[in-house]
């Protein structure tokens, strides 16, 4: 499943020339990655009761400026999926269509109770299907 939420360039997330930070573009990430569980049927505000998913990687690649009152899509995927960590691909387009960004987050699972590192659990192997 690819999972797509539209957020709004403000001005606080732009620089002096009103072009978007370069590293907003990992925050637009979170909000991708927090639809598609939403989207899953899992809010984030109950994954994160079981389970902690932190943020091994990160990469992103600039492709085109988006700028201050741009309304973007963030689209979201699972691009691969391992027994104990998966990486969630991201495709950020303007209002035209263009990709603007694009990119990945590696995460592990982290179990708070014992606060180990944990294989995915069986309820959260069943959304994370790849899509190439």
């Amino acid at each position: 499943m690819i999972a797509s939420t539209k957020v709004r360039v403000r001005y606080k997330d732009t620089d002096c020339m009103k072009v978007v930070y370069y590293g907003n573009y990992l925050t637009y990430f979170e909000v991708g990655r927090v639809e598609f569980l939403r989207q899953q049927g899992l809010p984030m505000s109950e994954v994160d009761q079981k389970v902690h998913l932190p943020v091994v990687e990160a990469t992103v690649r600039y492709l085109k400026p988006a700028r201050l009152d741009d309304l973007l899509e963030v689209r979201c995927w699972v691009s691969e999926r391992k027994r104990a960590s998966f990486r969630f691909a991201y495709e950020i387009l303007n209002e035209a269509g263009e990709a603007v960004a694009s990119g990945s987050t590696l995460h592990a699972c982290w179990d708070p109770a014992t606060s180990k590192m944990i294989a995915l659990p069986p309820w959260l192997q069943g959304i994370m299907r790849v899509v190439p």
